[in-house]
C-alpha cells in the first residue's frame, strides 16, 4: 500500500473501479489530487507547446548551422562569387592577380663599345634638358604652352627652338629635372634658323655635351627627351632614318641641315636633345612632318649646324653679320599678279618700312612693289636672300619699283640704299615677310 489515501489505487495494483454511467473517471495512473496539483489541461498543453518550440528551435539552428557550413565550404571551393554565378552563368569567381617582385639584377649601363643601354642613358643625361613654360598676355597664372631646353653652360645658358620663346610675352620659366623652378631671359633668338639661347639665374648645373654630328651613321640608334605636351622628362627611342635633310623653320627661310627620326616628336618636344648611345647631343629637336597621311618622321636641327648659330647668340644676341633691308612684304608671283582686280605687277608688295634703315629715305613707300634688285627679278623671300648672300652690311643695293595706280598705269623708278646689319633676324609676321 501507498502513503495515499487508502481509496486511491495505483494503476498497476488493486481491483480496477467500474465507474457509474454519467460518471467521469480520471485517467489511470493519476489521482484527481495529483492531476489538480499539476494546473489540468492548460498546464498540460503549455507543457506540449513548449516541448514543441524546443523541437522546432533546436532544428531551426541545426538547420541554420548546416546552411551557413555548406555555404562556407562552398566559398572556400568555388569562390566569393558563387552566388552570382547561379545567376550569370559561371561568369564570377574569387581571383587574387599574381604580382611578382620586380627583378633585382644589376644591368650594366653600357654594353662592351662603351654605349648606354637605355635606361643607363635616361639616368645618366636626364637631368640635362629641362621644360620651358611660356606665359602670354591674358594668362599669367597657367603656362600657354611649353617647350623644351638642353642645358649648355654650368652657369644656366640653355639652347631652344625659338618658336618656342616667341611669344613669351609675360615671361618664361624653367622647371629642371628635379622640379627647381627659375625664371629666364632671352639672351638671343634667331627664327630665321629656329635657334634661340636664354638663361636663368644658377650655377653649378649639369650640361649636355655636345658631339660632331657628322659622325651619325644612318639607322643609328636614339633618344629624344623633352616635354611633349607638359610632360617632362620624356623618353621616345628611335632610329636615325635620314640624314641631310634641309629644313626651313615653319617661320623662318633658312634651310638648316637635320637628321630625320622616326623617334617621336611632338609639340612640347621641340628644343629637347636627341642623344646617341653615347650619351652626346647630335640635333636639337625641331619639327614634325605633320599630316594625317604620314607618321613617324621627325626632324632635328644637328649639332654642327646649330654651333655657329648659338655662339654667335650668346655673344651678340644675334647671328652677326647678317644683313637685312628693312622693309616687310607679301610676295607677288606672276599669276597673282594677273589675278588680280587692279594693276600689278610681279615683285615685293610693300606692307611697312622699318625706321632708321636706309631704305626709309630712299623714296619707297607702303603699298610699293620693288620688281628687281640688282637686275635680277624677285617675287619671293628665298629669291631675295639668295641676291643678298654674299652682301655685307653697308654694301649699297639698287632696285626697280612699281608704284600701282587705282586707275592703272602705275609709276616706275629706281631706288637706291645700303644694307644694314639685322640683329632681329628674319620673321614672318600676319602681315608677310620682314627683311
Amino acid at each position: 500500500m501507498s502513503y495515499f489515501d487508502k481509496e486511491v489505487f495505483f494503476a498497476d495494483e488493486g481491483e480496477k473501479q467500474t465507474p457509474a454511467s454519467g460518471s467521469f473517471s480520471m485517467p489511470s495512473g493519476a489521482s484527481a489530487q495529483a492531476y489538480e496539483s499539476t494546473g489540468g489541461l492548460d498546464a498540460a498543453k503549455k507543457r506540449r507547446r513548449s516541448g514543441r518550440l524546443k523541437l522546432i528551435t533546436s532544428t531551426f539552428m541545426i538547420t541554420t548551422v548546416l546552411i551557413l557550413g555548406i555555404a562556407m565550404l562552398t566559398v572556400h571551393i568555388r569562390g566569393r562569387g558563387w552566388a552570382a554565378n547561379l545567376i550569370l552563368g559561371g561568369k564570377n569567381i574569387e581571383f587574387t592577380l599574381p604580382m611578382a617582385d620586380y627583378p633585382d639584377v644589376d644591368i650594366a649601363d653600357k654594353d662592351e663599345y662603351g654605349r648606354y643601354t637605355t635606361e643607363g642613358l635616361v639616368k645618366a643625361v636626364a637631368d640635362t634638358v629641362v621644360e620651358i613654360q611660356i606665359f602670354k598676355t591674358g594668362n599669367a597664372l597657367m603656362p600657354s604652352s611649353q617647350g623644351s631646353g638642353i642645358i649648355i653652360s654650368e652657369n644656366g645658358y640653355i639652347v631652344t627652338n625659338a618658336h618656342v620663346v616667341s611669344d613669351a610675352s609675360l615671361g618664361i620659366r624653367v622647371v629642371t629635372a628635379s622640379k627647381e623652378v627659375y625664371d629666364a631671359v632671352v639672351i638671343g633668338s634667331d627664327e630665321r634658323t629656329d635657334i634661340a639661347v636664354i638663361k636663368i639665374n644658377e650655377t653649378g648645373l649639369k650640361c649636355a655635351v655636345f658631339a660632331d654630328s657628322d659622325g651619325v651613321s644612318l639607322g643609328e640608334d636614339v633618344c629624344a627627351i623633352g616635354a611633349p605636351g607638359g610632360f617632362a622628362n620624356s623618353v621616345t627611342k628611335g632610329i636615325v632614318s635620314g640624314k641631310d635633310r634641309q629644313i626651313a623653320a615653319q617661320n623662318g627661310d633658312v634651310k638648316m641641315e637635320c637628321l630625320q627620326l622616326d623617334a617621336a616628336i611632338n609639340p612640347g618636344s621641340s628644343g629637347g636633345a636627341v642623344f646617341n648611345m653615347f650619351g652626346q647631343v647630335i640635333a636639337i629637336s625641331s619639327s614634325k612632318l605633320a599630316s594625317t597621311n604620314y607618321d613617324g618622321i621627325g626632324f632635328a636641327i644637328t649639332t654642327n649646324a646649330a654651333k655657329p648659330i648659338i655662339e654667335s647668340l650668346m655673344e651678340n644676341g644675334f647671328v652677326a653679320g647678317r644683313v637685312k633691308v628693312g622693309i616687310t612684304f607679301y610676295g607677288i608671283s606672276e599669276q597673282a599678279a594677273k589675278n588680280a582686280k587692279i594693276e600689278l605687277k610681279p615683285g615685293l608688295y610693300i606692307v611697312a618700312i622699318e625706321d632708321g634703315c636706309d631704305i626709309a629715305n630712299s623714296g619707297l613707300k607702303t603699298d610699293d612693289i620693288i620688281t628687281s634688285v640688282e637686275g635680277e627679278p624677285v617675287t619671293n623671300v628665298q629669291e631675295l636672300k639668295a641676291l643678298l648672300d654674299d652682301r655685307q652690311p653697308g654694301d649699297e643695293i639698287k632696285a626697280h619699283v612699281y608704284r600701282p595706280a587705282l586707275t592703272g598705269g602705275g609709276e616706275e623708278f629706281d631706288i637706291s640704299f645700303k644694307l644694314m646689319e639685322d640683329n632681329g633676324g628674319l620673321i614672318e609676321n600676319e602681315l608677310g615677310k620682314k627683311m
